[in-house]
């Protein structure tokens, strides 16, 4: 008998598929995610990188930031995230806020970040 709750069970395809390394194709900075069991790291290309952990609810991502630039570090994010194959849709609040967006911006929208990610195939 499994001890997950039936939410935690349904989720449990969706957190198995986050597994692995994802590339932004859509946004306004080019960026990199990193998902390992709960764990993230996400890297702007170039610039600032943000490492914690996150919790799944239906459609719903709620990111820790556990090591950051200063001002976010200790902070959540809310966020939608949608899974399609190997085409994961992000849109994130901003740091600190309890609001989380309503429904996925485009990219350019200053309001929230809003990134398109293709999952990158390593070769072995």
């Amino acid at each position: 008998m499994s001890v997950l709750a039936p939410a935690a069970r349904r989720l449990r395809p969706e957190l198995d598929t986050l597994q692995g390394v994802w590339e932004s194709v859509v946004g306004p900075r080019q960026a990199r995610l990193l998902v390992a069991g709960r764990h993230y790291t996400f890297e702007f290309v170039g610039g600032d990188l943000y490492m914690g952990t996150f919790d799944l609810a239906a459609g719903h991502m709620d990111m820790h930031i556990a090591e950051g630039p200063p001002e976010h570090a200790g902070r959540f994010v809310r966020c939608l995230y949608s899974l399609d194959g190997g085409v994961l849709r992000f849109c994130a609040g901003r740091p600190g806020s309890d609001r989380r967006p309503t429904e996925f911006s485009d990219a350019n929208d200053p309001r929230n970040l809003s990134l398109v990610f293709r999952r990158v195939n390593r070769q072995r």
